[in-house]
């Protein structure tokens, strides 16, 4: 059975009723002195103007502008607010009202004394500054996340705080009311226009944070706040700006999730609430949208909810109030369910003279529009607008963007980064340098911020519809990347954001390389159900450059990720059956920030000389980039070979190839060359991804080559290289050592390697990476491996197909990464062999994956 209007309004009475509290402004509160003698004073034409809030064109009172004469009929911002008597004005970027601080705070004084002038009442200025994703007045005004990064924090302290900052940074600069929080409860993750401005899907958590937010905004801002979008804007697909929403709830859903931010907000104060263009017809059956009708906004805003408070509605431009009523009815219509202020209508002299008409006509009472100006009056009256219309132009720059609210602001941004996998074991990435693509939407503010610890960054801004010739730029440029971040934003949204889904091509194109991919929404989390898998996200919910700051801060391990999602994240659904949840409300994965990472491999590379000795320089430099090491020990590297090989300085060519560092120590010098060319050598080598501060090369017994008859004696061949990782001393070496079969001469060996190792000082960090022509078990190399921990041994032998040692015999060529004390094995492994025509060596490399704690 279909309930009637009375029937619905009253199972609505009956399921609030109890829970509620009055707001700040009883019904049966009596108005002050001021409210009322201005309220008899003033003509029929200025109540009426006191309920439009209006944008005017211009960036100062005084600048005349022909799209408000084509407006309005006069010219200037300052004649708009005279012409209409207006209670209120917005400001957006577009009407050039929010340059600057200080061109802001003069141009709401001008405003102001407009507005005074004979007699006037001041101005309620606004703007709609949620944060985030909506934002009006850019910098130095402090940015903060917006509402969901301020729900993955789940900190109430810190939503009143940026409530608190941006209140007191707003009103220094005239503007008295934010149009703020948003109080929906986002349910729907395919909503285009709420997303990442609700705070959660949770509606206890969303009340939580709304009623902390109003706190810090009027109590501690001294501004008044504006929840919206009453009742409930969060479960909807539809853009309410586009069309007219429609919100299925039943009421007892919309009693558990889309009332209770409301209440809390009524609960803490809130002085000002905004209207949604959506039809709740369990809410009022007719079909009007919630800003006409007089069930919601009355029967259970006014009456069940005893909120007294001023009542605004959103836009009066937006198609989801247009659609069903003309622009000169609007206005009656929404006065007559119990709005008091009417917001930005599309034709402001139509709607205004449709109010005084209706009024000199009957059809509304000059009592009821008495209503809404005694509330308006007693909102400036108590938000300090009588007493104080003006700001102190001296003291904007003293208020606005201080570092304490800065860094306020990054401290939000630093616990609302969420991780949510880290298959691939990425993070914390090492402090290493390397060369990264950031690709996707708005990559330079994160790119900045890399640079700023040492990355070296390729940019490719591809935006939320990237052309095919940009998709297959970015994928070009993986390849001689290190490491690729994508980001995305509302990827998912293929019906207004990204027709063609192309921010889905570029990332599942990039994850079909194979080479390591960080995927990370930048606003709505949704996105990562619509890729293929990736080992690798994060997410933000905003690209900030606070958000942007902390989530370079997360990636180098320079705190840990603390967010939690504050949404569920389903699986892309198929538009039948109920998609599966992909990240439950509340994941967040995290690791320990005092951890950093170190990367470092063995590779032996003399067979990559292929036929007649002579390097496949590029061969060998793709199979060392595939490493993905921030140190790498090359054993048996010929340099300057011969004129095959052009005489080549084979690890300065790698390292040129890799963008890395490079240090060589030779064990032998062959036989003299031709005149004026250099010396061959034959020795060992290390790349290096941090900058070499120092390198030496060791003597260590061996057994000389050279000779007929090999005796052991002191050689060069020692390598020591040393780097700063993060303000430690790290001494890398690197050696090939080769006593064949003879234990004396391994003895003798271990023995110098140790007392060379003896020499660093102690707390400095150690590894020790090489090859030995012997067998793992051999006893003589009890004295190495106990004095160091053995990762080789972690990742067993180097044995399998035709391009594994030992090949031939069982003390052929044992690779190892060993490391010192404070050097923790986090993963050792010796990586999948290669197809033979990519082999650039007849053996395999291992790679040990290190941490050390800072």
């Amino acid at each position: 059975m279909e309930l009637t209007r009375r029937q619905t309004l009253g199972l609505a009475a009956a399921t609030v009723a109890g829970s509620t509290v009055a707001g700040p402004l009883a019904a049966d509160a009596r108005p002050d002195r001021w409210v009322h003698d201005t309220l008899r004073r003033m003509t029929l034409e200025q109540k009426v103007g006191q309920l439009f809030v209006c944008y005017a064109y211009g960036a100062a009172a005084d600048t005349a502008d022909a799209r408000n004469t084509k407006l309005f009929g006069v010219a200037t911002p300052a004649e708009v607010v005279a012409k209409y008597h207006l209670g209120g004005v917005i400001y957006f970027t577009w009407t050039d009202s929010v340059k600057d601080p200080r061109q802001i705070a003069q141009l709401s004084n001008g405003l102001q004394a407009a507005a005074i002038a004979n007699g006037g009442v001041p101005l309620q200025i606004s703007t709609d500054q949620e944060y985030g994703t909506v934002v009006r007045v850019g910098p130095p005004v402090t940015q903060f996340p917006g509402g969901m990064p301020l729900g993955a924090t789940r900190s109430a302290a810190y939503a009143r705080k940026a409530g608190a900052i941006a209140g007191r940074e707003l009103k220094a600069i005239g503007i008295t009311t934010d149009f703020a929080p948003d109080a929906d409860v986002n349910l729907n993750p395919l909503n285009p226009v709420i997303g990442v401005r609700s705070i959660s899907s949770d509606p206890t958590l969303v009340s939580q944070l709304v009623a902390a937010q109003v706190k810090g905004y009027q109590r501690d801002g001294r501004i008044v706040a504006t929840a919206k979008h009453f009742p409930g804007h969060g479960d909807t697909d539809t853009d309410s700006h586009v069309g007219i929403p429609e919100i299925h709830h039943t009421l007892a859903e919309w009693t558990e999730f889309d009332l209770p931010p409301f209440q809390a907000a009524i609960r803490a104060g809130i002085q000002s609430i905004m209207t949604a263009h959506i039809v709740v017809k369990a809410l009022d059956p007719s079909g009007d949208p919630a800003t006409l009708s007089r069930p919601i906004l009355t029967g259970i805003l006014r009456e069940q909810l005893r909120f007294d408070g001023v009542v605004i509605t959103d836009s009066l431009a937006m198609q989801g109030v247009r659609d069903k009523y003309g622009d000169a009815e609007i206005p009656l219509r929404a006065i007559e369910a119990g709005v008091d202020q009417l917001l930005m209508p599309v034709d402001p002299g139509l709607a205004y003279n449709s109010v005084l008409a209706a009024v000199r006509g009957g059809r509304i009472s000059e009592t009821r529009i008495d209503e809404s100006v005694t509330r308006i009056l007693t909102l400036k009256r108590g938000n300090g607008l009588v007493d104080r219309p003006y700001v102190d132009l001296t003291r904007v720059a003293k208020l606005i963007g201080t570092p304490a609210s800065y860094a306020e602001a990054q401290r939000i941004a630093d616990h609302s980064t969420t991780l949510l996998r880290n298959d691939a074991d990425l993070f914390p990435l090492s402090p290493a340098p390397r060369k990264i693509l950031v690709t996707g939407f708005s990559p330079t503010t994160l790119a900045t911020a890399l640079q700023r610890r040492g990355a070296t960054t390729v940019v490719k801004d591809t935006g939320t519809t990237p052309t095919d010739a940009k998709i297959a730029d970015a994928l070009a440029a993986t390849g001689a990347a290190d490491l690729t971040i994508v980001l995305t934003n509302k990827a998912w949204d293929t019906e207004v954001t990204d027709k063609l889904a192309k921010q889905q091509k570029l990332v599942n194109g990039l994850l079909s390389t194979g080479r390591p991919v960080i995927v990370i929404p930048v606003r709505d989390p949704y996105d990562v159900a619509y890729f293929q898998p990736a080992a690798t996200t994060l997410v933000t919910y905003g690209n900030t450059a606070v958000s942007m700051e902390a989530l370079a801060k997360v990636l180098y391990g320079e705190i840990a990720p603390t967010g939690k999602l504050p949404v569920e994240i389903p699986a892309r659904p198929n538009g039948t059956d109920p998609a599966p949840v992909l990240h439950p409300f509340g994941h967040g994965l995290t690791f320990d920030p005092r951890d950093t990472r170190l990367t470092v491999a063995s590779y032996n590379i003399h067979a990559g000389a292929g036929t007649d000795n002579v390097f496949d320089l590029d061969r060998t430099a793709q199979a060392l980039k595939a490493l993905d090491a921030d140190l790498i020990g090359l054993q048996e590297v010929d340099v300057h070979w011969d004129a095959r090989s052009q005489w080549l300085d084979t690890i300065a060519e790698l390292a040129g190839k890799l963008g890395m560092y490079s240090a060589f120590a030779p064990i032998y010098d062959f036989d003299p060359p031709a005149t004026g060319q250099p010396r061959r050598q034959y020795g060992v080598g290390l790349l290096s991804r941090f900058p070499i501060v120092r390198g030496e090369n060791h003597s260590i017994t061996r057994l000389s080559t050279q000779d007929p008859n090999p005796v052991p004696a002191p050689a060069p061949g020692f390598l020591e290289a040393e780097v700063d990782v993060r303000g430690r001393r790290l001494h890398a070496y690197c050696t090939h050592l080769d006593y064949r079969g003879d234990p004396t001469v391994r003895r003798m060996q271990v023995a110098d390697t140790t007392r060379i190792l003896a020499q660093d000082r102690r707390g400095d960090l150690q590894v020790l990476v090489g090859d030995f022509n012997a067998e793992a078990t051999a006893p003589e190399l009890a004295g190495l491996w106990t004095r160091l921990t053995d990762s080789w041994t972690a990742a067993g032998k180097t044995t399998g197909g035709p391009y594994t040692c030992p090949a031939v015999a069982a003390n052929k060529r044992i690779d190892f990464v060993t490391v010192g004390a404070g050097l923790r094995v986090r993963r050792a492994e010796v990586p999948a062999e290669v197809p033979v025509a990519q082999a650039p060596s007849d053996h395999r490399p291992i790679v040990a994956d290190l941490t050390f704690r800072s």
